[in-house]
């Protein structure tokens, strides 16, 4: 193999610093495969992105090590170029990854599975763009690569961000913790540039992987390169159907509930009436308040993984680059 360079970007304080060991690890090893490796972690999201960005076009790979949070940021400085995105899950979460089917935590299994997609055609996968649509709104821009939580799934994962308990526990007590006092939001939409339309709903997701909450199966069809995602809304229902509804996401069987809708899109602009306040998560992290557009940036971003045992993969020109 000829020697090729890769930054890597671990996250120090992923999983109570789990990430910066697996991180190391990854990078020792890769180095003893012939690959040189820069490493751009920094002490900050923001000075990580600023060291990526500086170096981006002299590397073949940028290989982020953490949570979803921290693939996020890959995916935002690696978008539009040829640089190819490559995921060690090490974080809480991981959801990005186990619907990749990535091991998690494991430096040994993440090397062999990086040098191995490096000899492989280049895959593509789609982006989420987030915008920010108020009247009296800073511009804002984000890119996520799993989901878009815009309802009750937003506000559980800003309570389940401030537990340290593992991160399925602390997801799952935080719907039992908001349950009892939450009722539906009003909703305006508009879809595809659509004409703008109402629901009351206490769901709403947009999804390109589908899967989030520490494994929860909210779109069990969904694909990450397809140029699409898919608008997930639980309409009709109260707080006593979501408890029945959220034990069943696991297996991906709610899909069968009435008053679950799944509606493919390729953007949505959505805000909330009354003057109602809520700020939209996504992978994890916290995002713009609504209103926001969201819309799919299909094949944005080159990831650095074998798909081909998961699903059909997408491959453009090259192998190795």
């Amino acid at each position: 193999m000829s020697r090729l360079r890769v930054g890597l970007l671990a996250n120090p304080t992923a999983a109570q610093g789990t990430a910066h060991r697996v991180g190391r690890q990854v990078g020792h090893l890769l180095h003893l495969a012939g690959i040189s490796v820069v490493d751009l972690s920094g002490p900050s999201a923001h000075v990580a992105r600023a060291r990526a960005e500086e170096v981006r076009d002299s590397l073949t790979a940028l290989v982020v090590v953490g949570g979803d949070g921290t693939v996020s940021l890959g995916a935002e400085i690696v978008a539009g170029t040829p640089v190819r995105l490559g995921i060690v899950p090490a974080g809480s979460g991981n959801d990005f990854a186990r619907s990749l089917g990535l091991s998690i935590n494991d430096p040994e299994e993440s090397t062999r599975a990086l040098l191995h997609a490096l000899s492989r055609p280049v895959v593509t996968i789609d982006a989420i763009e987030v915008t920010s649509a108020g009247e009296n709104a800073l511009p804002h821009r984000s890119l996520a690569l799993g989901n878009v939580n815009l309802g009750f799934d937003a506000i559980v994962n800003a309570r389940a961000n401030s537990s340290r308990a593992s991160y399925t526990v602390r997801y799952t007590t935080a719907v039992l913790r908001e349950l009892p006092t939450f009722t539906p939001l009003p909703y305006w939409l508009e879809i595809d540039g659509g004409e703008r339309f109402e629901i009351d709903a206490p769901l709403l997701s947009l999804c390109s992987s589908g899967v989030y909450g520490g494994g929860m199966q909210m779109v069990p069809n969904a694909r990450i390169d397809d140029g699409q995602l898919e608008l997930l809304s639980v309409e009709g229902r109260g707080r006593r159907d979501l408890l029945r509804f959220f034990p069943r996401v696991f297996k991906g069987t709610h899909t069968e509930l009435e008053g679950v809708r799944i509606r493919p899109v390729r953007e949505v602009a959505v805000g909330l009436r009354h003057g109602r306040s809520l700020r939209a998560y996504a992978d994890g992290e916290a995002r713009s308040l609504l209103p926001l557009t969201a819309r799919v940036l299909p094949g944005a971003v080159r990831l650095l993984a074998d798909l081909s045992a998961l699903r059909g993969e997408r491959a453009v020109d090259g192998g190795a680059q």
